[in-house]
C-alpha cells in the first residue's frame, strides 16, 4: 500500500520486475485481492489479473527450460511446484469469475421475481401442500417474529452491481489440506467464514432463479472452480443459499414443469452416479449412496432453526432424490432404491412437523432459558429441551386445575384417536388438518387466561400428539408448579397462581420422587423464602424482591395470611419428604421402558435433572424450625414473640439456612403448649361445620409442630376432640371417638370432659329452674352432687372457658360413653355422679312432658 500516484500499467510493470518464483506467487496473491486497482486505477473484471497470470506462466516456462538444461536443487523444484499450483488456482479463479461476470452483466441483476401462477397447484405433492400450509399458519403466529424471522423478510437485499474480481478473490481460498477425491489440490472454495461467503454463494446460484436458458451457468462456474466433484461441499453451499432466500422464492419451486432447484439437485445426483460408474475409486459405492440420499443437505436441514424454510427445502430435496434415485434404481437393478433413499427425508419432515406444531402451539416459547434454537437436531439431542415443559405449558393454557388436567392425561393416554405426528399416521389429510388447527391462535388460551377444556376435537392440545407423556404425570405436575410459581413471581398479588402451584406440588409430594423434593426446594428457595426473609428482617436483606411491589402486599393482612398458609404448606411437604420414607430416584414404574414410535421419545427431563443435580440435603432440624416459625407466624403474626421464643431466629430464612443444622428449641414450654392449643382451637372451629369428622387430617400440621415442641403425640388429638365436644359437636365425632380410645391421653381427656359436662349440666339445671313447671324436678336431685357440679362449672367459667349449650339427651349420651371408658378408673365416681344427675333430669323431664300431654 502506498500514497504514491500510480497506474495499472505501472503496477503491472513493477510486478514483472520480480525475480524469484516465490515472490511472484506472493505478488500474484496480493494483486488478486487488491481493490485499489478497481477503485482508483480503472481496472474492470479479470483482465488485469489475466495479464499477471500470463506473465507468471511465461516466467515459469523460462525457469523450467533452464532447469531442464542445467538441472536444479530441491529448493528450486519446490518453488516451481508451488508456483504451478498457484497458477492453476488463479486460472480457475479467473475462468469462474468471467462466467459469473458475463451472466451478471447481461442479467442486469434484476430483483427476484416470483410468479404466483408459475406452478400448477392442482398437481402439487402432499408434502409441498403441507409446506405451504405451514407457511400460512406460521405467518399469523408469534413464533414468526421470535423463531422464524428469516422466513418472513420485508425485502431481500439485492446487489445491483456486478461482483468485482477483488471481492471474489478475497472470499475464495484453496483447500490443499482437504484433498478432493479426484486428486485435484487446487480447487477453489469459498471462505470458511459463512458471513463472508454468503453474498458470493447467492450470486453463484442466482441463475437458478431465472429461466432455463441460464440454468447451466451454475454448473459451469462450479466446474471451473474445480469443486463440481465435491458433492458434500456443493450440498452445503446449495443449502446455505436456499436458507438465505425468502420463502416465496423457494415456494415457486413447489410445483410446475420447470423447477430449477429440484433439477439442479437431480443433475448433481446423476453426475455422482456417472462418476462412480467411470471410476469407483474416485467415488465409491458407499459415498454414492450418501450423495443419492443428499446426506449433507439432510444434516443441514436438521440444523435449520427457521422451521417453515426447512420444510420447504426438505420438499425440494425429497423431490430431487425421488426422481434421481428412481433412475438409479433401474440402472443398479435395485442396489440403490428409491424407497430407501427418500425414507430419511420423510423422517425429517415428520419431525419438522412436530417441531412446527410445538413452536406454533406455544407461540415460540419453547425454551425456558431462551438460548437454544429449536431445530430437529437440537430436539433430538437429550438434555436440550424438555418435552414435559412444553406439554405442561400447553396444559396451563387450557386449565389451571390439576384434577382436570390429570383426568385429561389419563384420557389421552388410552385414547384410540390420538396419534403421533412423527409417524405415517400424521400424513393423512384429516390428521394434518387437526395439527394445523391446533396451531391456530383463535383456538388457544394463554398461560394467565386459560381457554378451558372443550369437546372441540379439531384443535386438540399437545398431549394429544405426545400422549406417552400421560404416563409421567409427576413430571408434568412438577413443570406446572414451576411455571405457575414463575407467573406468580411476575404478579405476586395474584395468589390464585400460587395456590394452583401448591396444588401441583401436592401431586409430587404424594409420590415421593426425588425430583419432587428438588422442585419443592427450588420453589421455596427462589420464590417463597425471599418473601419471608424480607417479612422477618426487612427488605434490605433479600435483594431478590422489589420493595415497591411487596411492601404494600405484606401490609395487606388478607394477602399475608393466605401467602403464609401456602408457604407453611410447602414447608410441611418438605418436612414430610425429609423425615418420612426414603425418596426414590424415579417413580415406582419406569415410564421410559416401553417402546414407542413417538418423537421426541420419553426421556429424562433436563430441567428436573438439573434441579436434582444441585439438590442439597435439607437438614431436618432446620426444616422443622422453619416450619414451626412459619406456623406460629400464621397463628399470631407476632414477629417479636416468635423471635423471643426461638433463640436461633436470626439464622432463619437465609439462602443456606435450610441446609444448616439448627439447635433444638426448649421443649414443652408454657408458650409452646399455648400456641398448640390456640392452633387446635382454630382448626376445631373451622372443621366443626362438617357433618361428619372421621379423621385427624386437619390437625396433621399441628401434630408435626407438637412433636417438634416435644409434646406427646397423643396430646394434639386429645385436645382436638375436647375442642370439638366443647363446641357441642359430639355427634360429628361419634365414630372417630369410638376408634381413637387407644391414642388418647385418657386422664387428660376425661378430666377436661368432666369440666365440660359439669358446665353443660349446670346450664341445664339453671335453665330448668327458670321454668316453674320444672322446679320440682330440681328438688329431686342429690344436693351434694348438684353443688359439686355447680362448683366445677363456676370454676371453669371463671377461667373464661366457653361452652356451647347442648341438649340434655346429647349430654347424657356423652356421659354414658365416658362412663364406658372409665370403669375402675379414678374418675369413675365423678362420672357416676354425673350420670346419675343426667338420668334423673332426663327421667323427670320426660315424665313432666308426658303429664303435660295427658293434661292437654
Amino acid at each position: 500500500d502506498t500514497n504514491v500516484p500510480c497506474s495499472a500499467a505501472t503496477v503491472l510493470a513493477t510486478f514483472k520486475r520480480i525475480k524469484t518464483l516465490t515472490d511472484l506467487g506472493e505478488g500474484l496473491e496480493a494483486l488478486s485481492k487488491c481493490n485499489r486497482l478497481e477503485d482508483e486505477m480503472g481496472v474492470v473484471g479479470s483482465s488485469f489479473h489475466s495479464q499477471a497470470v500470463a506473465f507468471c506462466k511465461s516466467r515459469l516456462d523460462q525457469v523450467k527450460k533452464v532447469e531442464l538444461e542445467e538441472g536444479s536443487g530441491m529448493a528450486r523444484k519446490a518453488a516451481i511446484s508451488e508456483l504451478e499450483s498457484k497458477l492453476t488456482y488463479h486460472e480457475r479463479l479467473i475462468n469462474a469469475f468471467d462466467i459469473l461476470n458475463n451472466f451478471e452483466s447481461k442479467d442486469d441483476l434484476k430483483d427476484i421475481v416470483m410468479d404466483d401462477d408459475s406452478g400448477d397447484l392442482r398437481s402439487i405433492s402432499s408434502w409441498a401442500s403441507e409446506a405451504l400450509s405451514w407457511l400460512i399458519v406460521a405467518s399469523e403466529n408469534d413464533a414468526a417474529s421470535s423463531r422464524f424471522v428469516p422466513a418472513f423478510p420485508d425485502t431481500q437485499k439485492q446487489n445491483k452491481k456486478p461482483l468485482r474480481f477483488s471481492h471474489f478473490a478475497r472470499n475464495c481460498a484453496s483447500k490443499n489440506k482437504n484433498k478432493l477425491p479426484s486428486g485435484d489440490n487446487n480447487a477453489v472454495y469459498f471462505t470458511p467464514i459463512k458471513r463472508d461467503r454468503s453474498p458470493i454463494i447467492a450470486r453463484i446460484f442466482r441463475p437458478l432463479l431465472r429461466d432455463i436458458f441460464v440454468f447451466k451457468v451454475v454448473n459451469s462456474i462450479l466446474t471451473h472452480l474445480g469443486i463440481d466433484g465435491d458433492f458434500e461441499t456443493l450440498q452445503l453451499y446449495f443449502g446455505e443459499w436456499l436458507r438465505s432466500l425468502p420463502a416465496d422464492a423457494i415456494k415457486a419451486n413447489m410445483s410446475g414443469n420447470w423447477r430449477p432447484m429440484v433439477r439442479w439437485l437431480h443433475d448433481m445426483i446423476l453426475n455422482a452416479y456417472q462418476r462412480n460408474r467411470q471410476d469407483a475409486q474416485e467415488l465409491d459405492d458407499a459415498s454414492l449412496e450418501k450423495v443419492v440420499r443428499l446426506e449433507s443437505l439432510l444434516r443441514f436441514c436438521n440444523e435449520i432453526e427457521d422451521l417453515p424454510k426447512a420444510f420447504f427445502i426438505a420438499v425440494i430435496c425429497i423431490d430431487a432424490v425421488s426422481t434421481a434415485s428412481l433412475q438409479i434404481e433401474e440402472k443398479t437393478y435395485g442396489k440403490i432404491t428409491q424407497m430407501d433413499s427418500i425414507q430419511p427425508w420423510k423422517i425429517l419432515m415428520r419431525r419438522l412437523r412436530v417441531c412446527l406444531l410445538v413452536s406454533l402451539r406455544l407461540s415460540g416459547d419453547v425454551d425456558s432459558g431462551g438460548f437454544n434454537p429449536m431445530t430437529v437436531s437440537s430436539v433430538s439431542k437429550p438434555g436440550t429441551f424438555s418435552t414435559y415443559a412444553w406439554i405442561a405449558k400447553d396444559e396451563l393454557t387450557l386449565s389451571h386445575e390439576n384434577q382436570v388436567l390429570m383426568a385429561m392425561e389419563t384420557a389421552y393416554l388410552s385414547s384410540s384417536e390420538a396419534f403421533y405426528p412423527s409417524t405415517a399416521d400424521g400424513d393423512t389429510i384429516a390428521h394434518k388438518k387437526a395439527i394445523l388447527q391446533s396451531c391456530s391462535n383463535s383456538a388457544r388460551g394463554s398461560l394467565r387466561n386459560p381457554s378451558g377444556l372443550t369437546s372441540d376435537s379439531l384443535s386438540p392440545p399437545l398431549l394429544f400428539y405426545l400422549k406417552d407423556h400421560g404416563r409421567c404425570s409427576n413430571r408434568l405436575a412438577a413443570h406446572r408448579a414451576l411455571i405457575l410459581v414463575g407467573l406468580w413471581g411476575q404478579t405476586p398479588d395474584n395468589l390464585l397462581l400460587l395456590r394452583r402451584c401448591v396444588e401441583s406440588l401436592h401431586i409430587l409430594h404424594e409420590n415421593a420422587v426425588q425430583f419432587g423434593l428438588a422442585t419443592l426446594l427450588e420453589i421455596w428457595q427462589s420464590r417463597i423464602r425471599p418473601v419471608f426473609q424480607s417479612l422477618m428482617f426487612g427488605f434490605g436483606i433479600a435483594d431478590e424482591l422489589s420493595q415497591e411491589v411487596f411492601s404494600s402486599l405484606i401490609e395487606d393482612r388478607e394477602w399475608l395470611s393466605e401467602f403464609t398458609i401456602h408457604a407453611r404448606t410447602v414447608l410441611g411437604m418438605i418436612l414430610e419428604c425429609t423425615s418420612g420414607h426414603p425418596i426414590e430416584d424415579t417413580t415406582n414404574e419406569d415410564p421410559f421402558s416401553e417402546k414407542s414410535d413417538m418423537w421426541p421419545p420419553l426421556r429424562e427431563c433436563p430441567i428436573l435433572s438439573s434441579l436434582v443435580s444441585k439438590l442439597r440435603p435439607a437438614k431436618l432440624s432446620s426444616v422443622k424450625l422453619h416450619h414451626i416459625v412459619t406456623f406460629t407466624f400464621e397463628m399470631t403474626h407476632d414477629i417479636d414473640s416468635i423471635a423471643s421464643a426461638v433463640p436461633s431466629f436470626t439464622r432463619l430464612f437465609s439462602v443456606g439456612s435450610l441446609f444448616s443444622e439448627m439447635p433444638p428449641i426448649p421443649k414443652e414450654s408454657i408458650e409452646q403448649r399455648r400456641l398448640i392449643d390456640q392452633a387446635i382451637v382454630e382448626r376445631a372451629n373451622k372443621s366443626s361445620s362438617n357433618p361428619v369428622i372421621d379423621n385427624f387430617d386437619c390437625i396433621k400440621d399441628v401434630d408435626l409442630v407438637g412433636k417438634a415442641f416435644g409434646l406427646d403425640p397423643k396430646y394434639t388429638k386429645t385436645r382436638y376432640l375436647i375442642e370439638i365436644i366443647r363446641l357441642g359437636r359430639d355427634a360429628c365425632i361419634n365414630d372417630l371417638l369410638g376408634g381413637s380410645s387407644a391414642i388418647l391421653m385418657k386422664p387428660f381427656f376425661i378430666e377436661e370432659l368432666v369440666k365440660i359436662l359439669c358446665a353443660r349440666l349446670n346450664n341445664i339445671i339453671a335453665s330448668l329452674k327458670r321454668t316453674k313447671q320444672y322446679r320440682g324436678v330440681i328438688s329431686r336431685l342429690d344436693a351434694e352432687a348438684s353443688n359439686w357440679v355447680k362448683e366445677q362449672a363456676e370454676r371453669n367459667t371463671s377461667q373464661k372457658d366457653d361452652y356451647t349449650a347442648v341438649s340434655l339427651i346429647t349430654t347424657h349420651t356423652l356421659i354414658l360413653r365416658l362412663r364406658s371408658m372409665t370403669e375402675n378408673d379414678a374418675f369413675s365416681d365423678q362420672i357416676n355422679s354425673l350420670c346419675l344427675i343426667s338420668e334423673m333430669l332426663l327421667k323427670a323431664v320426660r315424665e313432666q312432658e308426658q303429664q303435660r300431654v295427658l293434661d292437654v
